[in-house]
């Protein structure tokens, strides 16, 4: 099986290590709460609600116009599940409510 590539935009240690907590596979994790981080192609991206000063939503937008992102799975992680529809509107691929589950990652990573 390949080495997963994932990369976590959030400002919050716990955030990442919430994501870390249920991978059970080869992977690569980077964080940072700057977008401009993301310089290389990563298979899962996922996105904070509330990073800094700025929105998960509006960072996954901006985002999806990168020609480095056009085959990544964007996961945004969602404060309640009434975020469900920004998660929509911006184009992720699926959203999670934190704290995060292990139901809810084993969906994310069977597709």
């Amino acid at each position: 099986m390949k080495t997963v590539k994932i990369f976590i935009i959030s400002d919050n240690n716990w955030v990442k290590e919430s994501v870390e907590k249920y991978l059970d596979f080869e992977n690569t994790i980077n964080s940072s709460s700057e977008i401009e981080d993301v310089d290389s192609v990563y298979d899962y991206i996922f996105v904070d609600m509330q990073v800094k000063s700025n929105g998960g939503p509006s960072l996954i937008r901006e985002l999806k116009r990168s020609d480095l992102t056009k085959n990544t799975k964007f996961i945004l992680l969602a404060d309640r599940e009434a975020d469900e529809f920004q998660a929509k509107r911006v184009g992720a691929d699926y959203f999670i409510v934190k704290p995060l589950s292990k139901a809810a990652m084993n969906l994310v990573f069977k597709n």
